[in-house]
């Protein structure tokens, strides 16, 4: 068993090097953000990340996607409303670090300016708030797309995106090799002595998170631009 999982391993993590190997297509469609459609206050922006983390959000969600966040337009040009801390990046910046300088845009249906407007104001309140590496609910930290479910959630009224348990994700030797490297720091099993990674495995599959796939495939979620290879 201890076998079949590090050969599971090393094969998607073999998988991961060859995406990121898309680097020479990467640089022959760049975006040129000045060229891109016009793009509107609250618009989402998903891109993939090059860590062994967004591998396994990869793998979990059946996407490409593992990082999203909320466009806002300002005079100096459109920056993106995300977390690590939760914070504004200029839209190129943020194209730049992804793998293959891939991002999809998508735009909530009958999205009012108004609503946009309250979502990014609820954002902006979260500002400097740190990363939340083991996905709990909560706003004293957060992950990407809690940010913008949140954002939309509490700010507008808007529900975007599913909850779901871990345990309903695709599993994978990239997940069980995050959870393997936190898991003695995760609340719920920090401080408890009798506690086992079997045992606190069992409890982080209860665990409820919404994805940025999730937030992707919302029916009310649809694409106004996108450079991935193998489309949306």
């Amino acid at each position: 068993m201890r076998f079949l999982r590090h050969a599971l391993f090393y094969f998607v993590s073999a998988l991961f090097a060859a995406l990121l190997g898309f680097e020479t297509y990467a640089v022959a469609h760049q975006p040129d953000i000045s060229k891109l459609p016009p793009l509107q206050n609250g618009d989402l922006v998903f891109q993939t990340n090059p860590n062994m983390q967004s591998l396994a959000v990869m793998l979990a969600s059946d996407t490409l996607y593992t990082h999203v966040g909320i466009i806002r337009m300002t005079e100096k040009g459109p920056v993106v409303v995300e977390v690590g801390p939760v914070r504004e990046t200029p839209l190129q910046a943020f194209i730049d670090r992804g793998v293959g300088r891939w991002i999809s845009i998508r735009r909530i249906q009958d999205l009012k300016p108004d609503e946009a407007a309250k979502a990014l104001a609820w954002a902006k309140k979260q500002y400097g708030k740190p990363y939340d590496f083991f996905f709990l609910k909560g706003t004293d930290r957060f992950y990407c797309s809690e940010l913008v479910a949140d954002a939309y959630t509490d700010g507008a009224g808007i529900s975007l995106g599913k909850w779901e348990k871990i345990s309903d994700l695709k599993k994978s030797a990239a997940m069980d090799k995050v959870i393997e490297s936190r898991w003695r720091e995760y609340p719920l099993c920090k401080g408890d002595v009798s506690m086992t990674y079997d045992k606190c495995y069992g409890i982080i599959m209860k665990q409820e998170l919404v994805t940025p796939a999730s937030l992707a495939r919302d029916p009310r979620v649809h694409s106004v631009w996108s450079n991935y290879p193998a489309g949306d």
